[in-house]
Formats: structure tokens, sequence, C-alpha cells
């Protein structure tokens, strides 16, 4: 039952994540979760204060206008105090003219503690990630070039 219930909080998310309810995900996570994204680009690095994570939901808000996840698979494992949740995703993203780019698919592999995030890792195709960046970049959005919001992974 705990699993059911942990599921049908992740497609929650989801739809409140594509809707740009950024506020109510940064909600999600415990004050000292490390939230990590795999690559070299202006949304890769760890982050691990609150206040590097809502810049970097900013930046995401900025450089993605109108982000879209079609969740594909969500498993989970785990009890309340420890639990494992696999989610596998594609998405559809858009340019700042609202033209779609090339669709990306990945995993975000989250641990939860009661409830709250406090490891969140994301895995996708970042060489795909970073060629959308690329295009954004040259449409004007300086964003889309910064380095990347992080600090040091230890």
């Amino acid at each position: 039952m705990y699993h059911f219930i942990v599921k049908q909080r992740v497609k929650t998310i989801f739809e409140r994540l594509n809707r740009g309810d950024f506020e109510f995900i940064l909600r999600q996570f415990s004050p000292a979760a490390e939230h990590w994204f795999s690559g070299q680009h202006a949304l890769s690095g760890v982050r691990r204060k609150p206040e590097l994570r809502d810049k970097w939901y900013q930046r995401l808000a900025a450089v993605f206008p109108g982000l879209q996840f079609e969740v594909q698979k969500i498993v989970v494992s785990g009890w309340p105090w420890r639990t494992f949740v696999a989610v596998e995703w594609k998405d559809r993203v858009f340019d700042i003219k609202g033209i779609e780019l090339t669709p990306n698919q990945g995993m975000f592999m989250l641990t939860l503690s009661w409830g709250r995030a406090v490891e969140f890792h994301v895995y996708c195709d970042t060489q795909g990630l970073a060629q959308n960046l690329e295009v954004i970049a040259g449409q004007g959005l300086a964003q889309a070039a910064l380095p990347a919001i992080s600090e040091a992974h230890g």
C-alpha cells in the first residue's frame, strides 16, 4: 500500500512540474537534499542548498518554457524512512519561440525520507540536452550558456 501511495504522489509531482509549479516542487526537498544533474552544461552539477536549488529551477523555467514530462515507469522500493524511487520519462522541450526541440528521455533517481527527497539524481542524454541549450543560447537567452549552478561534489 505504501508503494502505491508513493507512486500516486510522484504522478502528482509530475503534474505540478508540467504546470510549471516550481514552488511546489521545491517544497518536496529536505533542506540539505542533494540535487544532482549529470553532464557538463547549464543545468548540470550538484546543489545541496535550498537557494541553489531555487536558482536552478528558475533557470530551468527560463531555458525550457513549456517543458513537459511523460512518465513511462515508476518503481518504488524501501520503507518510509528510506524509500528509493526510479522514474523513467520522456520529455518535450521548446525554444523561446515555442518551437519544439529534440526531445529527451531519462531517469530520475530519488531517495526519500518520510516523504521528502534527500537525493535527486537526473540521468539523460546530456549531449542532446546540451545541443538544445545551444539552440536557446543562440536565440539570445544567455542563461542557456552559463556555467552550472553547482557546488563541489563530495
